[in-house]
């Protein structure tokens, strides 16, 4: 039956196609575009198609009456709405009307525009049989691979690579045997586009896009002609399923197929968004789906891939990405280790006096705080212990500072290790310490203020021209049951209060803070 065809005249309204956000053309090549009358076509029917997707108020019913006026379209139709990817079980469809429903209009455009598919013929310098399979396969294979990392996107993406190489058509329109004789073999696809960059000053991926933009199709399917030739890389699902769609179309139509699939799935190791099992199913689901497809398109089935060898190839490459995922995990969790040592590493330092090693004032007063507030709430004992190294300054002032600094290492080296674990001691100032001593009260904490003052009547603190260094210090004692405090920092007052009392009444001694009376 022939078939009634629509010229495009060349590339004509390119003013209007300009608008289409498509790269440009090199301007030599667009004036020749645009005189060629040779050009790829649709025919009228699938012209007459695209017209109502791009009116304003395109109706499924208009499609419809449309559709049904060429047989040919009409068979093709229903043939796609009844295959096992569309139909799932469901009962076959016998309108163009409940076909278009159920495929929706996306997948509707992409059966018109498989009528801009090649042809094989004799007198063809070009492999077309080959191009039309290509398209067939890489279509599919990205409507697959859609399903998986893109769902929304699955219609268009099948139609942009079905037409992915009508740019090799528009080329040879253009120069016949005077391009056909210039390139290499089909199947080297990327020499294919380098002698067409260096002879055109652009690849077949534009010039298609450009040539499917003049017959009407969206702009977002034109686009993803140019996108479908580029390298695989993570970040944009679209363009990942498309270059990987022609990649899996080549391997499957390769002299060695084995050999090509097995270095596709090496090369894809590298993209962490695409799982070796998930390609797997891909696989299999388009070789249980070719045969249709061929059928529906009316070309001649590509041959089976050996499933054997691409399943060990996988399960090898699994079992190396699994090795280097656990590799990968593990520097991670050392890295994270590392990472959080560092972390103590600057806490510890960030909460140490670096002379004594004893927590910093403001530490201290974080932790009593958050003290302060939990035995407030829950009604428990708090205590907290202020005390000053008695005549420290005389020492500084007769032994220098480095000698006083010893004595403050060795106070704090003997109160940490006489304090309890629950207890904080810290380093409040100067000669000036301080105990922070959750659920203690004024009487427990006193058995520490005199465990202390012993220590320091029995051990000296440092060597002084070869004598024993004895000091002794004024200590006081807040408890939270002594008084209304309303913070922590008015507890800490009463402590220094109470060490204060001791000082005046002659050093060397333990006092408790007392609530003043009214009179006082």
């Amino acid at each position: 039956m022939s078939i009634e065809r629509i010229s495009t005249e060349g590339l004509s309204g390119m003013r209007e196609l300009a608008e289409a956000g498509l790269p440009p053309l090199p301007e030599a090549l667009r004036s020749r575009l645009a005189e060629c009358r040779t050009l790829p076509s649709l025919p009228a029917s699938a012209a007459r198609i695209i017209a109502i997707a791009r009116s304003s108020d395109p109706r499924l019913a208009d499609y419809a009456r449309t559709i049904e006026q060429d047989p040919a379209l009409t068979m093709r139709l229903l043939g796609m709405a009844n295959s096992t990817f569309y139909s799932r079980g469901g009962n076959p469809v016998t309108t163009s009307l409940d076909a278009l429903s159920r495929i929706g209009l996306d997948a509707t455009l992409a059966v018109v525009l498989s009528f801009g598919l090649p042809r094989a013929s004799s007198d063809q310098s070009l492999d077309h049989e080959y191009l039309c399979q290509r398209a067939i396969l890489a279509a599919s294979a990205v409507q697959e691979l859609a399903q998986h990392l893109c769902p929304h996107d699955a219609p268009q993406l099948f139609t942009s690579a079905l037409l992915q190489d009508i740019g090799i058509l528009a080329f040879e329109a253009l120069d016949g045997e005077a391009y056909t004789s210039a390139i290499p073999d089909l199947r080297q696809h990327q020499k294919l586009s380098e002698v067409e960059q260096a002879r055109y000053g652009c690849d077949h991926a534009l010039v298609g896009a450009w040539l499917a933009a003049s017959w009407g199709v969206p702009t977002t399917i034109a686009s993803g002609i140019i996108d479908s030739h580029g390298a695989l890389e993570d970040g944009d699902a679209r363009k990942l399923c498309l270059r990987l769609s022609c990649r899996i179309a080549e391997c499957w139509l390769a002299t060695d197929s084995a050999s090509a699939f097995s270095s596709l799935l090496r090369q894809l190791t590298s993209v962490a968004s695409l799982d070796i099992v998930m390609l797997m199913n891909v696989m299999q689901e388009l070789q249980h789906r070719l045969p249709s497809l061929s059928r529906l398109f009316e070309i001649t089935c590509p041959p089976a891939v050996d499933s054997t060898h691409l399943l060990a190839e996988a399960k090898e490459l699994l079992f190396e990405q699994n090795l280097r995922m656990t590799i990968r995990l593990a520097e991670q969790q050392r890295e994270l280790e590392a990472l959080h040592a560092s972390h103590v590493v600057l806490d510890e330092q960030h909460r140490t006096d670096h002379l004594t090693q004893l927590v910093n004032r403001p530490w201290l007063e974080k932790r009593l705080a958050q003290y302060f507030d939990c035995a407030k709430v829950a009604q428990q004992p708090l205590s907290v212990m202020f005390i000053d190294l008695d005549h420290f300054k005389r020492i500084n002032d007769r032994f220098g500072h480095r000698f006083g600094d010893e004595v403050l290492i060795h106070f704090a080296a003997a109160l940490n290790n006489m304090v309890r674990e629950s207890d904080i001691a810290g380093r409040y100032g100067g000669e000036e310490f301080l105990v922070i001593m959750p659920n203690t009260d004024r009487r427990q904490a006193s058995i520490l203020a005199d465990r202390i003052r012993e220590y320091l009547a029995k051990q000296p603190l440092a060597q002084a021209d070869g004598k024993p260094l004895h000091v002794t210090a004024s200590i006081g004692i807040a408890d939270l049951e002594d008084g209304e405090f309303e913070n922590a920092a008015a507890l800490v007052d009463a402590a220094d209060h109470a060490m204060y009392g001791i000082k005046h009444g002659g050093r060397d001694g333990v006092g408790h803070y007392e609530e003043p009376g009214p009179g006082e």
